[in-house]
């Protein structure tokens, strides 16, 4: 398909296409982590952003704006490196990302800080992803916050906490929407009823053993030809990709879409 051709369609039906190829249901991992998000890269197509500058602007916009990102990571640095290879053209596009709930320095009483970290996470953020609308915390993450706030037995200081934590997340000023995903068993009702007076949504999810032990013989069937599917379209698209940029630089097409993207 030449790009002439590509470009005679209405650009309704070239998002159509773009977004087969670039959006993922699930949420993508964060790249920049040594194992998260290999195996999602066989579900995209990146050696479409190589075809021309026109196709990589229109497409690379819709990549970032249609998927959502998990940087549940967890060593924060990892996010700030995320963002930097990303870069503020692109962040800029991001608008749902998966975060790790702030870590509290101190939970004294007068004394409530968040620690370095995770403020250095949210700034960055706050800089760089100026179209960000959901932001949503990790099951674990936000499950954890539950039970250090709950063992305090002192609902002031976690109002308290909450309270900060939720200035923060209001800095971010393009921000609609705060999801916080939580078990369905948590340790006290006080404390989401407070993350619920600042506007939070609370997200219930069932416990992964539950999920595990419900999964059926059909579900893994399905899954395994899922697969096939995948390693089926990735062998296509490989050789596809020969055909047009040439032996040898079909692995740099298969190359990180988030850690390599480039101007053409």
């Amino acid at each position: 398909m030449s790009t002439n051709f590509l470009f005679s369609l209405p650009s309704e039906l070239r998002n159509n296409i773009y977004e087969h190829l670039l959006v993922l249901q699930e949420p993508i991992e964060c790249l920049t982590h040594p194992w998260l998000g290999q195996s999602q890269l066989g579900a995209l197509t990146p050696g479409l952003l190589l075809v021309n500058k026109a196709v990589h602007r229109e497409a690379s916009s819709l990549l970032y704006a249609q998927n959502r990102f998990n940087l549940a990571v967890p060593d924060s640095e990892l996010v700030t490196a995320f963002l930097d290879q990303v870069g503020c053209n692109n962040a800029k596009h991001i608008r749902h990302i998966y975060l790790n709930f702030p870590e509290f320095g101190s939970l004294d009483r007068h004394d409530v800080t968040i620690q370095d970290g995770s403020l250095r996470i949210l700034a960055k953020i706050q800089r760089e992803c100026t179209n960000l609308s959901t932001l949503t915390t990790s099951l674990n993450s936000t499950n954890n916050t539950e039970l250090e706030l709950d063992e305090l037995d002192s609902p002031n200081i976690a109002a308290e906490a909450l309270a900060l934590v939720d200035a923060q997340f209001r800095a971010i000023l393009s921000l609609q929407e705060i999801i916080v995903e939580v078990y369905e068993e948590g340790p006290s009702a006080c404390i989401r009823r407070e993350m619920e007076s600042h506007g939070w949504t609370i997200s219930v999810k069932e416990q992964v053993e539950e999920l595990c032990s419900n999964r059926s013989f059909s579900d893994i069937e399905e899954m395994i030809m899922a697969m096939i599917t995948i390693v089926m379209i990735m062998m296509i698209t490989t050789l596809t990709m020969i055909v047009t940029f040439g032996e040898g630089r079909e692995t740099e097409c298969w190359s990180s879409v988030f850690l390599h993207i480039i101007t053409v």
